[in-house]
């Protein structure tokens, strides 16, 4: 069955972006011939979700769309001017709809890319399957926190598949969800 795959980096006090929504910071975590399990992460997903501050945001990293080959869906209120991908779509509506809709289109997994709003919106209908946090060994003190607002019906119990750490201080934590036990 097809997964949603949160896939993140987050600093050791839970922000995963500066206030003013830059993601520079982990520019200093970069190794050498080291994509903390990325591309392999990447060739299992058939397609990503994010928000719409969160495509603006990879937009202006390149002058091309960095997730081709992948259908990409924004949640976002605002029209899309002039997608550089015939393979993006605007979507605004319930995310449940959304996961039914990429369940029944994809055999490969989704990756749940960001941001904060989107990621609560997930976790609020307890649809993340797969949380591969990558912990960044730095405090930002302040800016956009991943868990910020999420508002839970019911806790949600994970399992930690795994746990491996980098040279540079990076630890990457992959937990399961799992229901919760009665």
């Amino acid at each position: 069955m097809t997964k949603i795959v949160l896939y993140i980096a987050i600093s050791l006090d839970g922000y995963i972006a500066t206030e003013d929504g830059s993601v520079a910071w982990l520019d200093g975590f970069n190794i050498p011939n080291e994509d903390y399990g990325y591309q392999t992460m990447y060739d299992r997903m058939g397609a990503v979700v994010m928000g719409g501050i969160t495509y603006r945001q990879v937009l202006g990293f390149s002058t091309e769309w960095v997730y081709v080959g992948k259908k990409s869906y924004i949640l976002t209120r605002q029209p899309l001017d002039n997608p550089p991908d015939p393979a993006i779509y605007a979507f605004n509506g319930d995310v449940r709809d959304l996961v039914t809709k990429l369940q029944v289109e994809h055999s490969k997994d989704i990756w749940l890319v960001g941001g904060g709003d989107v990621v609560a919106q997930f976790m609020a209908h307890n649809l993340i399957d797969e949380y591969h946090l990558s912990v960044m060994p730095v405090l930002l003190g302040r800016g956009i926190r991943l868990f910020n607002g999420v508002d839970l019906s019911q806790s949600q119990t994970m399992k930690l598949d795994s746990v491996k750490s980098y040279p540079n201080g990076v630890v990457q934590m992959i937990y399961i969800t799992n229901p919760p036990v009665a």
